[in-house]
């Protein structure tokens, strides 16, 4: 597995053209060069060991996936260490981005991740959706366009 300075771990999910320098880079099929693993993130379990990574980065990756973002938030958890973060980034529900791109499967607002946070009110009311928890530690907040939502995760294990 790719190692970045200081030992870290990271893992880029569906790197498309988004190449991370050091990092184990993901995609569905092998476009290029750059890509070290190559795997349709709908079967699962993904074929990454439990608590391989210390940074996962997801950035417009969720919304073209069948299965929930329950379960991939799940897998995410499953493949990092405690304490380890996620970056993920998803298109805003009601930009136009979102629907424009015909392989987006999912439409989703900033307040869906409150749902894995049990300091957060929807995480709290709804703690039984998964037992893998998360703390938001950023965010999500909107990028410049406000066309998608971005977070800072971390895992509690």
């Amino acid at each position: 597995m790719a190692r970045r300075g200081g030992g870290v771990k990271i893992l880029n999910l569906g790197a498309g053209n988004s190449i991370v320098s050091g990092a184990v880079n993901h995609d569905l099929v092998k476009h290029r060069e750059e890509i070290d693993v190559t795997h349709d993130l709908n079967e699962r379990p993904w074929p990454w060991s439990d608590e391989s990574f210390d940074v996962v980065i997801a950035h417009s990756v969720f919304e073209h996936l069948r299965i929930t973002l329950v379960e991939a938030l799940d897998e995410c958890w499953r493949i990092l260490r405690p304490g380890a973060e996620l970056f993920i980034k998803l298109p805003m529900w009601n930009s136009e981005t979102s629907y424009r791109d015909p392989t987006h499967v999912w439409h989703l607002s900033p307040g869906a991740l409150d749902y894995f946070d049990p300091d957060r009110k929807a995480g709290r009311a709804y703690h039984w959706y998964t037992p893998r928890k998360w703390e938001i530690v950023k965010g999500p907040w909107l990028n410049n366009a406000e066309t998608s939502f971005l977070a800072r995760m971390r895992v509690r294990k």
